[in-house]
Formats: structure tokens, C-alpha cells, sequence
């Protein structure tokens, strides 16, 4: 009878044995599972996040190359992704009327922009772009502009009217959340380019910036980028 109470004991420690190692094993498997899904989705992310900075870059490129084949010089920032037109090019100092030059200016981007957005390279890779309005730290004070917020949102404004009203296709263009892409801002004085300690300084800040933000990667992917990192970080 022990001889058979024993043999029975063994075999339940070998079947527990074997469920543990049943068990231990599937969790591992779920686990290389979470792992790889993890390490995909955040290989997937870092790579789109990584092609939007070139892809930007080339397209602003692409812009100011147009540009100058029309004559037409424009600075070009690929960090921040913006394309930089100086307060000459469009308006009289103190004033935020496009003047006659500036109009042909604003109607040649826009005929670049619509071509260049809608193309199958570009389309739906733009998120946003914003058109701001900047100045220089000298005050302005008159019916018109009480400040230069008025003046840097007033001239912003302005630029989109004349470059949409050239090209109303311009109003139609939709990112991927089927939102409109276009949005206007004024700076005042607040993000200078320049030292305002000097003529040449205070005038590369007198100016319209258009800065173009990429289609991020969805909500999901970068959670997982979020999360990896920080378990880096931890690390």
C-alpha cells in the first residue's frame, strides 16, 4: 500500500511538473510574441518618423528650386521644415498690404503648392502648414496695427488670402484626418531669426515663415515608440 501511495505522489509531482513547463513555456512563446510586435511596430514608427524629416527636406527643396526658376529667391530651413520669404519680397515696411510684386510671388507658390502637394510623392504626407507672420522688436503703434501682434497676424493673413485667392485650389487640400491643411499665425516680435540689435538683423526678422508639418505616424505606433523608449530610460 505505501508502495502504492508513493508511486502515486510521484506521478502527481510529474504531471504538476509538467504543467508548470507547460505553462512557463506559453508564456514565454506570448511573450516573444508581445516582444516582436513591439520591436515591429517600433521599427515601423522611428522609420516614418525618420522619412518624414528627409521627406520634408526634399520638398522644400523641390519648392525653392521652383521658385527659382521663376526668379524668385526664398531661404529655406530643413530642420524646422520651413520655407522663409523676407518682408521686402511681399510688403512695405509698417504695412501689410501685398504689394503688386509680392502678389505675383504668392500666385507662383501657389500654383507650385498645389502641383507639388497633389503629387503622388507629397499627397496626404502634409499634416499642416502654417503661415506666420513675423516682426521685428521695434514697436508700432497707429490706427491700423495697435501693436506688432496685429501687424505680424494681419500680414499672415493677408499672404493667405492672396495666394488662395490666386489659387483656390488651395482651400480644398485636406490631410489625412480630412482636415483642411492651411493655418495662419502672428509672432510679433517673439521668435526672432536675427539679433534686433541691428539694421540687417531686425530685417531678416521682418518676415513671413511657412512651415510645413508632416502626418505623424497613427496614435497606436507611437504609443509603442513612447513606451519602448521609456523602458530604455529605465533602463
Amino acid at each position: 500500500m505505501r508502495r502504492i501511495i508513493h508511486h502515486d505522489e510521484e506521478l502527481l509531482q510529474d504531471t504538476f511538473t509538467i504543467s508548470i513547463s507547460d505553462l512557463m513555456s506559453g508564456l514565454l512563446a506570448i511573450f516573444i510574441l508581445v516582444l516582436s510586435y513591439f520591436i515591429l511596430n517600433f521599427s515601423q514608427a522611428t522609420a516614418q518618423l525618420t522619412q518624414n524629416d528627409v521627406r520634408r527636406a526634399e520638398l522644400l527643396r523641390l519648392i525653392q528650386h521652383e521658385l527659382e526658376q521663376e526668379g524668385i529667391k526664398v531661404s529655406v530651413d530643413e530642420q524646422h521644415g520651413i520655407l522663409r520669404i523676407s518682408e521686402g519680397v511681399l510688403f512695405d515696411v509698417g504695412l501689410a498690404d501685398v504689394k503688386p510684386q509680392g502678389q505675383l510671388v504668392m500666385q507662383k507658390l501657389g500654383n507650385i503648392l498645389v502641383g507639388t502637394l497633389e503629387s503622388e510623392r507629397f499627397k496626404g504626407r502634409i499634416e499642416t502648414i502654417f503661415i506666420e507672420g513675423h516682426t521685428d522688436n521695434v514697436p508700432i503703434e497707429n490706427a491700423m496695427f495697435p501693436s506688432n501682434w496685429e501687424l505680424s497676424v494681419k500680414r499672415a493673413i493677408n499672404t493667405w488670402q492672396t495666394m488662395s485667392n490666386a489659387n483656390p485650389q488651395l482651400r480644398t487640400l485636406l490631410n489625412n484626418k480630412n482636415e483642411l491643411i492651411f493655418s495662419v499665425s502672428g509672432y510679433a516680435e517673439t521668435r526672432p531669426v536675427k539679433s534686433n540689435d541691428t539694421d540687417d538683423g531686425r530685417r531678416e526678422n521682418r518676415r513671413i515663415d511657412i512651415r510645413f508639418s508632416m502626418s505623424p505616424p497613427s496614435d497606436e505606433d507611437i504609443s509603442v515608440v513612447k513606451f519602448v523608449r521609456e523602458q530604455f530610460n529605465h533602463e
